[in-house]
């Protein structure tokens, strides 16, 4: 077998995984839509060259029965490297904090408690948690102020609880952030454009909730920070 059957054979390899992946059309370009993620494209023209090569081989006719050119070996590595890195996608559970690393409270759990961990360890976001382990909302140093300014005499005892201000931890409540949940399963690519979207929009994705279910009444399994997915 020459490179250039290998090459061919590659490269249907690469449209195969790559609509299997993300659900493309066959009458998609493969080579278009990587281009376009943001995971390839520092490899754009690497990938568009890949393309007009396979064209050439597979749309022109042989001189002699001899194809016209033969790739070399660092193109089909360069195929098979694009294959692997899309077989082996990693998904949200192996850069989520497991639940029993992160800093959450239960819903029934006094607030002035939690307030000096907060301070020691520059938390800004607390989960706050349902009894069934299901996230109730979060608790920020946006949500202390609020309760401050906007209760008359508020009074912040040693015996309030998160349950007492569940208005100031609703997920809506938090009007320039807001909140994801997706299944353990799930891409880190994906989410990633997930991410920029939302900051795109005005907003700011604060944090991904990895739920057994991906939804809001799941219980919390890990958390996603933007650091996890964007600072690497």
């Amino acid at each position: 077998m020459t490179n250039a059957d290998k090459y061919i054979q590659k490269f249907k390899e690469l449209e195969s995984v790559v609509k299997n992946a993300f659900g493309l059309k066959d009458w998609d370009s493969v080579t278009n839509y990587l281009s376009k993620k943001d995971e390839y494209r520092p490899y754009r023209e690497e990938i568009k060259y890949c393309q007009e090569v396979r064209n050439l081989l597979q749309h022109k006719p042989k001189i002699d029965d001899e194809y016209p050119v033969q790739p070399s070996d660092e193109m089909i590595s360069f195929l098979e490297k694009i294959i692997d890195s899309l077989k082996n996608r990693k998904n949200c559970s192996e850069i989520m904090t497991p639940l029993s690393k992160v800093f959450c409270r239960n819903i029934n759990d006094k607030i002035r408690k939690s307030i000096p961990k907060m301070k020691e360890c520059s938390f800004s976001n607390i989960p706050i948690l349902n009894d069934n382990g299901s996230v109730a909302g979060v608790f920020t140093t946006f949500s202390l102020f609020n309760m401050i300014a906007d209760r008359e005499n508020c009074d912040l005892s040693e015996s309030t609880t998160f349950a007492d201000v569940k208005e100031f931890i609703a997920f809506d409540f938090h009007k320039t952030e807001t909140y994801r949940f997706v299944e353990e399963d799930s891409y880190v690519d994906e989410l990633k454009e997930v991410f920029e979207k939302t900051y795109s929009g005005g907003k700011r994705l604060s944090m991904v909730f990895v739920t057994t279910n991906g939804k809001k009444d799941g219980k919390l399994i890990g958390i996603i920070s933007p650091w996890d997915v964007l600072g690497k």
